[in-house]
């Protein structure tokens, strides 16, 4: 099976690991940086579930493969996700399938009027990873599951290898056929769970640790429950029951990506995640004042980081 994953970051890096140890032929499609990185190191994986060290093979924007590959996954986050959809376009075969994993619902759409003739998969990572500026790939969590189906259809034999092939590699990996519903599942617990990270600047279990912490957490999950059921994608309750669990564990060290890219001074997911969610809110007349402050709050860091980005053009 051959695979282009564009993107080697955590997550594209991640993947592509475990794709190799299952066999797969993997080729990174990267930038320039990234792909000067894997030439010379190779691909290094530290992860809890077993570490991966392996050349591996590149490929820059531009290029178009002979032959083309079986799918392209889409492992980037969606501030990139412009570039990245110029960058795959010529790499998408007649019979090439195209898996973006990335957060949130609302690039489906995105993709499927680019792409009107690629079949469109969509993919769920349940997993923390990062990317050192050494270019190691560092896997955070315990667990690692990926959720993977046709966006439109009841089966896809290329979605099914994929699926095959991470877990010959060693990933908690699963075919679906309610991809959406997945997806949108793990959206409710995402903006919620990147939401009040950031909004507080601290893991749940410094948020727990204050006097309405629990109140305010459980509030925001309703809140993100309640857009997800206004439109038509309600998730399971025992679903809901372990989300809880997870969003108010007293001593839980964990933070959202989201919180990790604000303090590294990057671009996030922020409008993507919680101003997607908090659109949908207002469409459907929901009340959702925590919601609202958190994307508020993520929508002044991103302009704060534009004004910077302006001040500094203007001094050069």
């Amino acid at each position: 099976m051959r695979v282009v994953i564009l993107g080697a970051g955590g997550v594209g890096g991640y993947l592509g690991a475990r794709l190799i140890a299952g066999g797969a032929d993997v080729t990174f499609l990267v930038r320039e940086r990234r792909a000067g990185q894997l030439t010379s190191m190779g691909l290094v994986l530290e992860s809890p579930l077993g570490d991966f060290a392996s050349p591996v093979k590149v490929m820059m924007a531009g290029t178009t493969p002979d032959p083309y590959p079986d799918a392209v996954i889409l492992a980037c986050k969606e501030p990139a996700l412009a570039a990245a959809i110029e960058a795959v376009a010529p790499v998408l075969g007649p019979s090439t399938r195209l898996l973006p994993v990335l957060n949130g619902v609302r690039h489906l759409d995105v993709l499927a009027a680019r792409f009107p003739a690629t079949t469109l998969l969509g993919g769920i990572v349940h997993g923390a990873t990062d990317l050192r500026p050494d270019g190691t790939v560092v896997h955070l969590s315990p667990f690692m599951t990926v959720l993977a189906g046709p966006v439109i259809g009841g089966s896809d034999a290329v979605g099914s290898e994929v699926v095959a092939r991470l877990k010959a590699g060693g990933v908690d990996a699963h075919a679906t056929h309610e991809i959406r519903q997945d997806m949108w599942n793990k959206f409710v617990f995402l903006a919620a769970f990147a939401g009040i990270t950031c909004l507080m600047r601290a893991s749940i279990g410094a948020i727990m640790a204050t006097e309405q912490g629990r109140t305010r957490i459980l509030a925001l999950l309703e809140e993100t429950q309640s857009v997800a059921e206004a439109e038509g994608f309600s998730p399971p309750q025992d679903l809901m029951g372990e989300y809880r669990d997870l969003l108010t564990e007293q001593g839980s060290p964990y933070t959202a990506s989201m919180l990790r890219d604000i303090e590294a001074g990057r671009r996030t997911e922020g409008t993507h995640i919680l101003g997607d969610m908090l659109a949908r809110a207002r469409r459907h007349g929901l009340e959702t004042p925590i919601l609202e402050i958190a994307a508020q709050h993520v929508e002044a860091y991103e302009r704060r980081l534009d004004m910077s980005a302006k001040a500094a053009g203007s001094d050069t």
